[in-house]
C-alpha cells in the first residue's frame, strides 16, 4: 500500500473539541478503508499566506498513513463535502530507494612496466665560470 500524507486547513472558529472531532472523523474514514499506520497530527491555529474563503486564519491537521488509492479518494470527497474544511492536499510519500551496499573493487594484477630509457645525469655547474 501506498504511503499518503494529507493537510487540512480546518475553519478557524471552530473550537478545539470540534478540531479534534474532525480529526477523529478522518482517521474514522480511513481505517473503514482498510487504512494503516494513520498519524494525526494536529499543527494549531496558523496565519495564512492569502485569504481562503474570507479567512486569514486556520487550523492546520495533518494525517500521514498508508491506504489503498480508494482510500484516499473517499478521505477526499468526504473533505470537499464538509463545510469546515477550507483547504487539503494531499500526497504521495516516496521513500528514496536504499542505494546498494558498494563492494571494494577487485585490484587487477598489474604487470610490471617496461623499463624507460635512462634519464642523463644533469651537467655540473661551474661556479667560477658564472658572471657575478
Amino acid at each position: 500500500m501506498p504511503s499518503y500524507e494529507t493537510l487540512c486547513i480546518l475553519h478557524p472558529e471552530l473550537p478545539d473539541a470540534r478540531v479534534k472531532e474532525l480529526s477523529a472523523w478522518m482517521q474514522k474514514i480511513l481505517e473503514g478503508a482498510n487504512g494503516t499506520a494513520v498519524v494525526v497530527d494536529v499543527w494549531g491555529m496558523r496565519d495564512l499566506t492569502y485569504l481562503i474563503s474570507k479567512q486569514r486564519r486556520g487550523y492546520y491537521v495533518q494525517l500521514t498513513y498508508d491506504s489503498p488509492p480508494a482510500a484516499l479518494k473517499e478521505l477526499e470527497r468526504n473533505l470537499r463535502i464538509n463545510e469546515h474544511v477550507l483547504r487539503y492536499f494531499s500526497t504521495v510519500q516516496t521513500i528514496a530507494p536504499t542505494p546498494p551496499v558498494a563492494t571494494p573493487p577487485v585490484a587487477a594484477p598489474v604487470a610490471p612496466a617496461a623499463p624507460s630509457a635512462p634519464v642523463p645525469p644533469a651537467a655540473p655547474v661551474n661556479e667560477e665560470a658564472a658572471p657575478q
